[in-house]
């Protein structure tokens, strides 16, 4: 996990959509991020399709290279 990511303080640590800054929850950071738990695409930038085929964890976020 990066150093970003870990909780401070004892409080609940936000996740953050790095290409809209929309809050994201631990498990979606979880499941559809990268290996280090980052976001860069969640339901408010794009569409489910895109974010189930892998377009969260690409930093590319727009997910055009994985259209099918």
């Amino acid at each position: 996990m990066s150093e970003s990511m870990r909780p401070t303080g004892g409080t609940t640590h936000k996740y953050r959509c790095r290409n809209c800054g929309s809050f994201v929850t631990r498990e979606f950071a979880r499941v559809f991020g990268n290996n280090d738990d980052e976001v860069f695409g969640c339901l408010d930038c794009m569409s489910a399709t895109k974010v189930k085929n892998g377009g969260a964890r690409a930093e590319d976020a727009d997910g055009s290279s994985l259209a099918r």
